[in-house]
């Protein structure tokens, strides 16, 4: 067992603030720091990347020049990550890209589900926050500059094995859940190596919102909200107001064993009360990374170079033992049926 693995934050937004969080109630590690100077790099073991996408590109950066292992939850493209697999490889360290829910905790899912299949057909994907037991409202949980961009750019699907470039808000449906009531999703652009790994010839991303939250955005652009020299203004406006919110992920696998075709559907739940220090995003965004890298300190993830959450998933006793540690948290439920 490696002890006292000292770590370092890249990022002390709201992502990285919560990590940290975590990393001390699961009493993962004594030495937990923030980046604020690259001397300080090399007295640590383990980077945490949390930088916003457009700098996401530095937790790599820094943990090739230092020989770190690095837990990435940036959003810095895939392609970037496989630029430099040899080099990673060479240097002789882990990373662990898209190490958060979406991406993340729902490719540790896809991995698992994808060994109960001879075939797969399709995988989908939604996750998104809502209000919790109140209606009309949209509670802003994330990065706010992020959340407004991924409805402003297109969005995409893959249909056998090609990818569609769709107009934002693509694809709207109405959902619902005895845990959340009703809810609407849409198709958006997503960040993800499964593309790259399980490769599935259909697959598809769907953010989670309230129902009408497509008229209040359209309402909220049309006034200019969201140009830039308003930016600050809106997201003082928009985010002061909390309330108690949810975070709901969805992932769904369709396939075939034998003749026989079913679907598995998991469902993650991560709820947050308006007073609390972490809102459900934070929770079931950054009880991962510090899952990951408690297993790094004992010893459980021994394999070098890019490792990928979908494979961290195909281990089954593996994939157990993480699910259990994140169900150990009360405020965060997981579960799974089968259909068919």
């Amino acid at each position: 067992m490696k002890k006292d693995l000292k770590v370092l934050i890249l990022g002390k937004g709201n992502v990285g603030r919560a990590v940290a969080c975590y990393l001390r109630k699961l009493k993962a590690t004594k030495k937990v720091a923030f980046f604020t100077d690259e001397k300080k790099v090399k007295n640590f073991d383990v980077l945490i990347g949390a930088l916003p996408s457009q700098v996401g590109k530095k937790g790599l950066e820094l943990a090739l020049k230092y020989k770190k292992d690095l837990i990435d939850i940036s959003a810095a493209p895939v392609n970037f990550y496989l630029k430099h697999k040899k080099e990673i490889q060479k240097k002789g360290i882990r990373v662990v890209p898209g190490c958060g829910v979406s991406p993340g905790l729902v490719n540790l899912i896809a991995g698992f589900g994808s060994g109960n299949f001879e075939k797969i057909k399709e995988i989908e994907i939604s996750a998104g926050t809502l209000p919790w037991k109140i209606k009309h409202f949209f509670p802003f949980t994330w990065c706010f500059e992020d959340l407004v961009e991924e409805h402003l750019y297109r969005a995409s699907v893959i249909k056998n094995g090609k990818k569609i470039s769709l107009p934002p808000f693509s694809g709207y449906e109405k959902g619902k859940l005895k845990e959340v009531g009703e809810y609407e999703t849409y198709l958006t652009e997503e960040w993800n190596t499964l593309f790259y790994s399980i490769k599935p010839k259909n697959i598809s991303f769907r953010v989670i919102r309230p129902v009408g939250f497509y008229y209040f955005f359209q309402y909220l652009k049309n006034h200019g909200f969201f140009k830039e020299e308003n930016i600050p203004f809106a997201k003082d406006l928009l985010t002061k107001k909390k309330e108690d919110n949810i975070t709901l992920i969805l992932v769904k696998i369709k396939g075939k064993e034998g003749k026989k075709e079913k679907e598995i559907v998991w469902q993650a739940f991560s709820f947050a009360k308006k007073g609390e220090k972490l809102n459900s995003m934070q929770k079931i965004t950054a009880i991962v990374p510090a899952v990951i890298f408690r297993l790094i300190t004992k010893d459980k993830i021994k394999n070098r170079g890019i490792i990928y959450m979908e494979d961290l998933g195909k281990d089954k006793k593996l994939f157990r033992e993480i699910i259990e540690e994140i169900k150990n948290d009360k405020s965060i439920l997981v579960k799974s049926k089968i259909n068919g």
